[in-house]
């Protein structure tokens, strides 16, 4: 649905997926025509997989995020996806790659604040007006130049959110005029990219029971070997 909203959305990913992905990395092998050999390790792993039509993979997490803390259950999301970290809080976490390190880490709350000095609302409020060039959305700075990271930064701050902020400037001033006309006459571009942007919790997706059991894991040693030696024989 979000290309519906926005054409440009990930519009240069999908470019990239079927011209680099494809045809240069794992075209020496049928391995990797589909995700299909992924979804067979997976069960064989006896880890759930779970595809709802219609609906990016980002929303359907967001939606079992709710779900599970729903149930007084803490969440621990692992991707390197910046899109969940609108969901971080003092019960989801997540664990990402650190290039830097070459492994994986927690990434909590505390982490989030230490780096972007804002919760994860804020951020996702400045993500709107700034725009986001890896997912294709142009920020308000296409159609405002002056409107830059500082006065976002600065108004976010004071008001807390992007809805928060265009309420406000529909009834006051908020700040300089260039940004007041911006705030006034882009509200719906602004809000156009909040719905691209922000991911969705009402997918229709139900929580399992037996989603939260401890998986059987005597053999992932040899599955995960054999997998591996199929990746290398494609190279």
């Amino acid at each position: 649905y979000r290309r519906q909203i926005l054409p440009s959305y990930k519009a240069h990913r999908r470019k990239f997926s079927r011209y680099y992905s494809v045809s240069q990395t794992f075209a020496k092998g049928p391995v990797w025509r589909s995700h299909q050999v992924i979804i067979d390790v997976l069960k064989k792993l006896h880890v759930p997989v779970v595809k709802i039509e219609g609906h990016e993979a980002d929303d359907v997490v967001a939606t079992l995020v709710d779900e599970v803390l729903q149930r007084g259950y803490r969440v621990v999301i692992a991707s390197p996806d910046k899109d969940f970290k609108q969901l971080i809080s003092e019960d989801v976490q997540i664990v990402m790659p650190m290039l830097e390190f070459d492994r994986w880490s927690f990434y909590t709350l505390k982490h989030y604040i230490a780096q972007y000095n804002c919760d994860p609302s804020s951020d996702l409020s400045l993500r709107c007006i700034m725009g986001d060039e890896v997912d294709g959305v142009p920020g308000i700075q296409h159609v405002v130049p002056g409107f830059g990271r500082k006065t976002a930064l600065k108004l976010l701050k004071k008001h807390g959110s992007l809805e928060n902020l265009l309420e406000a400037a529909s009834v006051r001033t908020v700040g300089r005029q260039y940004a007041q006309d911006a705030l006034t006459k882009y509200a719906d571009y602004l809000r156009r990219n909040y719905q691209v942007l922000s991911l969705r919790r009402d997918v229709d997706v139900h929580l399992q029971e037996k989603w939260l059991s401890k998986r059987e894991t005597s053999n992932d040693s040899a599955i995960l070997s054999q997998f591996l030696k199929r990746l290398e024989d494609t190279q």
